[in-house]
């Protein structure tokens, strides 16, 4: 929507997460001089959460241990923050930089335009593009046997299927998947037989039956009767795809943007990592 594009809307997002910021620091001093204020937002927030997960409006008794709940949570969370609990864990330091990285996510929300968007496909038109799809049937021959044709056996039942004198339905071995594949994309073809049969039905004829194809299950003879080659589809069709790429593009950019910003704020030093015994002499008999 427009109005999700509007600068003025971004700077109000931003205040408001800078406000959140002096907030934090706020409860803080809040917590030096041993003060818990429960708001009646606070206890509202925690009725109305409570209400989407049971589906019905707390009790007074539920309520009041909500609150009671929340009073020791903030007291024990103030006493670890006091103890330093709270450093180098890095189960917080990941906490924290996600939260961070919610700040700069706020920046990235916006809708893009049908011309913003059809910009991305074209830049990126390989994530978008329609693979190929076939349609073909198959006679399975499995590995295991013995009793499968040899060369010249296979040779006789190719020129008799070509020359529909032989029902291929009726040969070969009982295969699990199917005998006939319909509308069936490549990567799903290589996901069931393994790539090197995808690649003979990709190079195969239509509508004549070639073989040997070698499988992960066995020996096949295959007749590709249709195929789609790989192709740009319309617009209309990738849009959501595209929609969803472009804001996760988006949400990328504005993370790294936000980073490089705040990084310019350090002077940072990476020490060399020391030299572990016997590394030396592991490197001269590498070489």
């Amino acid at each position: 929507m427009k109005l999700l594009r509007e600068p003025l809307l971004h700077f109000l997002v931003i205040g408001a997460a800078i406000f959140g910021a002096f907030y934090l620091i706020g409860a803080d001093k809040e917590a030096a001089s041993g003060k818990i204020v429960v708001s009646a937002g606070q206890i509202a927030s925690m009725r109305a959460i409570f209400s989407r997960t049971w589906q019905r409006e707390p009790t007074v008794a539920e309520t009041d241990a909500l609150v009671k709940d929340y009073i020791r949570d903030e007291v024990l969370y103030r006493e670890a923050i006091a103890m330093g609990l709270d450093k180098d864990d890095a189960i917080i330091r990941r906490r924290m930089r996600q939260k961070m990285e919610f700040v700069a996510d706020l920046t990235a929300q916006a809708e893009p335009t049908d011309a913003e968007l059809k910009s991305f496909v074209t830049e990126h038109a390989d994530w978008f593009r329609a693979e190929p799809r076939f349609s073909f049937s198959q006679v399975f021959f499995r590995s295991d046997s013995g009793g499968g044709p040899g060369t010249a056996g296979l040779e006789r039942l190719l020129q008799s299927l070509n020359a529909g004198t032989t029902d291929a339905s009726q040969s070969g071995d009982p295969f699990m998947a199917g005998f006939d594949f319909k509308d069936v994309a490549a990567s799903d073809v290589a996901r069931t037989f393994g790539e090197s049969f995808a690649s003979r039905i990709a190079g195969a004829g239509s509508g004549k039956w070639e073989g040997p194809v070698i499988s992960a299950y066995g020996m096949h003879l295959v007749r590709v009767s249709e195929r789609i080659e790989a192709h740009d589809p319309p617009f209309e069709d990738v849009r959501e795809a595209a929609r969803r790429e472009w804001l996760h593009a988006r949400k990328i950019a504005a993370n790294d943007a936000f980073y490089e910003k705040l990084r310019t704020r350090y002077t940072i030093k990476v020490e060399a990592a020391p030299v572990q015994p016997g590394t030396a002499k592991v490197a001269e008999v590498a070489q």
